[in-house]
């Protein structure tokens, strides 16, 4: 009986061992399921991110998932995956659910093809690519690319080809691709202006080498190119060593002014004269590094001209010094550059005066305090008005000056190559003749004018010369038609009026013309009966008198003329 509940007492407890036993390992296999669980749930919550994270990227894909290689994966085919993003940027009708060949679709026929191709080498291969191709419909560039994702174990996960699109960026880059050609052009344009220059011409930086030059720059260096001249910052000699051009440049980036130098070379056997020119630029926007720009001008000509003038010059002024009119020339300063003897005499100037360049107002002053200066009121207006020529004076101007001593002095001012000429004579003589013949003029026409008879004069080129009023009067002529000095001819034909008679006018004019140049005397018979008697006088010089004087006239010109 004992053995009995002793027994029954160790089934008992082995049971509820048994129990213990069985409870820890539930509790144990719980605990252990719920890590399980938890460790499941955050591997599918870190895969729901991973999707979220990619169906969120501004790309668009196309995902082929394989089955796992390393298990008894039941999944037998390659299963093919939209992304949001790509549906949404193609317009796929069935959006996250649309194949592989519904991406194609969406694309050129070629492109199309060509994407195919890429993914079969990418699936079969693993051959990653990139490349652009167009969408249908709208001309959309979009940039594909592929490439397969793989364990560190080199267990295929899957392949993924993305989808850009760039037409944005694309268009930037053609616009950008547009203007660069567009520089490209107007720097080939630009070089092509520069090369086309027929002078030297180059680029230094902040350290003076040369770092562009042009094609007559690479002639005068005698090397093959411009890429040679720059690597070897070939200077262009003078034929001393000397690097005058250099010299300037280094002058001109200290200055910052542009400086020149006299520059001669043998060129093709000839001597050539320069002129180096180097001019600063301020390199970038700091404004601390300045570099030039240099080029050559060919002066030869201008040399040789120089030459040419200054011995043509001094014939010139060697011709003025021996002239009898003075002569004084002023230069763009108004100093006296040259004068001659008649100008000192004219003026009745000292030699040291002279000698000393005076400005042309110490002139004025000069011949102001001699008394020989023309009277003026206002001497400062007067200096101001004859100082403006030097500025305004554009082609030759004359006039008189009526000097206090009584003498009359043409002046004549004009441009000159080095200022202002100015050229005196003396012609108070020759007014006086003047006078005097005007006079003398005036007195023989008077004397004409009070003749009874009608008299004309014409000179040795058979013009006018004089007549009187009485002729006037006798052939009712208009003053008008006497003043420009009309031919013989053409006052026969005044008096035409006269001889409506006359059938052949011609051969009549040509009688009378012919009996007027040999003096000989003959009479004229006009419409209105009056008789005239025609008296020519031909002189040494040629000149002919001719007077008219009426032998009878018509009976009503008679009590016309008594009752007068």
């Amino acid at each position: 009986m004992q053995m009995s509940d002793e027994l029954l007492r160790n089934m008992v407890l082995m049971s509820v061992v048994i129990e213990l036993i069985m409870i820890s390992v539930i509790v144990y296999l719980q605990i252990k399921i719920y890590k399980q669980k938890c460790k499941i749930y955050f591997i599918k919550r870190d895969r729901e991110r991973c999707n979220e994270l990619l169906f969120t990227a501004k790309d668009g894909y196309v995902c082929f998932v394989y089955p796992d290689q390393k298990v008894k994966d039941p999944r037998k085919t390659v299963i093919e995956r939209c992304s949001r993003r790509l549906a949404v940027m193609f317009g796929l009708k069935n959006g996250t659910a649309s194949s592989f060949e519904d991406v194609a679709d969406s694309f050129y026929k070629e492109d199309a093809r060509i994407l195919k191709k890429y993914v079969t080498m990418l699936k079969q291969e693993g051959h990653a690519f990139e490349d652009v191709l167009t969408l249908k419909g709208n001309h959309r560039y979009v940039c594909v690319y592929g490439s397969r994702v793989q364990s560190r174990d080199n267990d295929l996960y899957c392949d993924v080809v993305w989808f850009k699109d760039i037409s944005d960026e694309a268009r930037k880059m053609a616009e950008l691709e547009s203007k660069k050609e567009a520089v490209l052009n107007s720097l080939k344009q630009f070089e092509n202006m520069v090369d086309g220059l027929n002078y030297p011409l180059w680029l230094r930086d902040e350290n003076l080498n040369i770092i562009a030059v042009n094609k007559k720059y690479v002639e005068y260096s005698g090397l093959n190119g411009k890429s040679e001249v720059v690597e070897k910052n070939v200077e262009l000699g003078n034929g001393k060593g000397e690097n005058v051009a250099l010299a300037a440049a280094k002058e001109a980036q200290k200055t910052k002014k542009m400086q020149k130098a006299a520059y001669s070379t043998v060129y093709n056997g000839k001597i050539y004269n320069f002129e180096v020119q180097e001019n600063p630029y301020f390199i970038g926007e700091i404004l601390d590094k300045i570099g030039t720009v240099g080029y050559l001008n060919d002066v030869t000509e201008l040399e040789k001209a120089k030459r040419n003038f200054k011995i043509n010059q001094n014939n010139h002024l060697d011709i003025l010094s021996a002239l009898g009119t003075a002569i004084a020339i002023y230069d763009n300063k108004t100093k006296l550059f040259f004068f001659n003897t008649s100008f000192k005499s004219l003026w009745n100037l000292e030699t040291a005066f002279l000698e000393t360049t005076p400005t042309y107002l110490q002139f004025l002053e000069t011949v102001r305090e001699n008394k020989m200066l023309p009277p003026v009121p206002d001497f400062k207006l007067y200096k101001d008005d004859e100082q403006s020529v030097f500025n305004n004076l554009l082609e030759p101007k004359e006039d008189l000056l009526h000097l206090s001593d009584g003498r009359t002095v043409r002046r004549l001012r004009a441009p000159h190559p080095n200022g202002v000429i100015f050229a005196y004579e003396d012609v108070s003589d020759r007014l006086a003749t003047m006078r005097r013949l005007n006079e003398l003029t005036a007195m023989q026409q008077n004397i004409l004018d009070n003749l009874t008879d009608s008299v004309v004069i014409f000179g040795a080129n058979r013009r006018l010369k004089f007549y009187n009023k009485a002729y006037m009067k006798l052939w009712i002529i208009d003053v008008h038609k006497m003043q420009d000095e009309p031919k013989l001819e053409q006052i026969m034909e005044y008096q035409k009026l006269f001889f409506s008679n006359i059938d052949d006018w011609v051969a009549f004019k040509e009688s009378m013309s012919d009996n007027i140049t040999n003096g000989r005397k003959f009479s004229l018979s006009r419409d209105d009966d009056v008789k005239i008697d025609v008296s020519p006088q031909v002189f040494y010089d040629g000149s002919i008198m001719i007077t008219y004087s009426i032998v009878s006239t018509s009976q009503s010109d008679k009590e016309r003329a008594n009752h007068g």
